[in-house]
């Protein structure tokens, strides 16, 4: 979805998780251990103005952001209900770029024409970073020869095609990774995806 206006300012937080165990003889404080790392959370304002001929109007396209937080169709028809993926692209803004799903949608209406039609929102967005699993390192993980490409045909979603090629539907993610994908719920028929090796998903 192409924005009209750049956001104006984009909050990011980054965090780790440490625990504290109670230790009677510490004298101060006990050691904390780290227990993980969270998740990156990025926060920006979008405003939608008018009607854009390629997205609509600020109804619609309020009502697409909204749906996000939602599953999409094809992952419920294919039994993994999953909301979208999504991904902030700003030229080369490299930080708060990476794949996300959309926690929450804050809309505040701003103008109003007489007849009840929105003419501009102000959208509060909160992306939150999805932990894809890192890659296993053994010889042919990262070999072209145990990678293959699939034409997608009419019908065809990223879960199927992993359930058909690599026997594991949940593999859907890792096809969609490797090619970029940001919303595996629209794939074009006729395009081709590269896939991982099955004994790597």
């Amino acid at each position: 979805m192409g924005l009209q206006f750049n956001p104006s300012e984009l909050t990011m937080v980054k965090g780790a998780s440490w625990a504290r165990h109670n230790v009677r003889a510490a004298s101060q404080a006990s050691t904390p251990e780290f227990t993980g790392t969270q998740p990156r959370i990025l926060t920006l304002k979008v405003l939608l103005d008018g009607d854009d001929h390629d997205s609509g109007t600020v109804d619609a396209r309020v009502s697409r952001l909204c749906s996000w937080c939602g599953p999409t169709e094809d992952s419920v028809n294919a039994s993994l209900p999953s909301a979208p993926w999504v991904r902030l692209r700003w030229g080369g803004f490299s930080s708060v770029s990476f794949m996300s799903f959309l926690r929450s949608v804050e809309v505040t209406y701003t103008l109003i024409s007489a007849q009840g039609t929105p003419r501009r929102a102000v959208c509060v967005l909160t992306l939150e970073e999805i932990g894809l699993a890192k890659k296993r390192q053994n010889p042919t993980s990262g070999s072209p020869h145990s990678r293959h490409t699939h034409t997608l045909v009419a019908g065809d979603s990223l879960a199927s095609v992993a359930h058909r090629q690599l026997g594991n539907p949940g593999a859907w993610r890792e096809i969609a990774e490797l090619n970029d994908i940001d919303d595996p719920s629209r794939v074009r028929t006729g395009s081709s995806v590269l896939l991982p090796a099955r004994d790597t998903t």
